[in-house]
């Protein structure tokens, strides 16, 4: 029961990150349309922004955050205007394809700047682990948890109770629409792509002291945040965040009861179970199309 327990905390603090990454893939696809498939290289980009502006230029971890957010976000920002903004009326096929060739750059960029090798980074809170009866609390995990859950709610309060936010949610719904009703639709879109890139970016900061600070990041953690946006539903942000910690759930669960190398084997055949039964996800809405 103790080691249920103890893979129970350690896969909600996980699945709290796949859920930061997922959000970022339901906000983009309700604005665009599309499955961005760079959303998880801004998982590394916020990963080597952090080690950057912490370990090679020295600032202390309270503002290194800060700029790293930053600068995720106008990357994010940069990549909407040169590579989705000229394609925004193309067929769906070519954003798609210009996703893939964004991740595809990030990547490479990143290996031929900083070369293929890990870099490990340290904890930004307190790693120790802290025995409370039969189970053990890492505070590193249980801060994941905690500002995972924050920033939901904080951006959930952003799109319901904001201009901005309502203005977002309109253009995601149907951007002729917004625009005769007088909203500057490309700022809205743009701001979408700037939120979900940070999403990703503070995703990857707290993901890097766990894991090591890797080109190939994005890669293994986008996977983990699509399948999640799947798992909850690709319109849902409440979904998508509920997909992640079930993820991340069955992960710990898997790698507790079998094996820590079937442990993403048994989430994903999870997965694929529930979207045969469910292609929406779990609370994903059925999509109308007109013919």
């Amino acid at each position: 029961m103790a080691n249920f327990i103890q893979a129970l905390i350690q896969g909600v603090a996980m699945g709290s990150l796949y859920g930061l990454i997922a959000i970022g893939y339901v906000l983009i696809y309700n604005a665009w349309g599309i499955l961005n498939f760079a959303q998880g290289d801004m998982v590394m980009i916020g990963a080597f922004a952090v080690y950057v502006t912490h370990i090679r230029i020295g600032l202390p971890m309270w503002l290194a955050i800060p700029v790293a957010i930053l600068i995720c976000m106008l990357i994010g920002f940069l990549i909407e205007i040169t590579a989705f903004r000229p394609l925004i009326d193309a067929i769906q096929q070519r954003r798609l394809i210009a996703t893939i060739g964004i991740g595809i750059f990030l990547r490479n960029l990143v290996r031929v700047i900083f070369g293929a090798d890990p870099f490990p980074f340290p904890p930004i809170f307190d790693n120790k682990p802290h025995k409370i009866g039969v189970l053990t609390f890492v505070p590193q995990n249980i801060w994941n948890m905690l500002i995972g859950f924050l920033l939901i709610a904080l951006l959930t309060v952003f799109l319901k109770r904001t201009t901005l936010g309502k203005s977002m949610r309109a253009t995601a719904q149907d951007r002729e629409a917004a625009r005769l009703m007088g909203i500057n639709v490309k700022r809205s879109m743009s701001l979408t792509f700037i939120i979900a890139s940070a999403l990703g970016g503070f995703a990857g900061m707290l993901i890097c002291p766990v894991f090591y600070v890797i080109p190939t990041l994005g890669t293994s953690m986008g996977n983990k945040g699509f399948a999640s946006a799947l798992f909850g539903g690709i319109t849902s942000d409440a979904g998508s965040m509920i997909g992640g910690i079930v993820l991340g759930v069955l992960e710990a669960i898997g790698a507790t009861t079998v094996s820590s190398a079937f442990q993403s084997s048994i989430a994903f055949g999870v997965l694929f179970l529930v979207l045969i039964v469910m292609p929406n996800g779990l609370f994903g809405k059925k999509e109308s199309r007109k013919v």
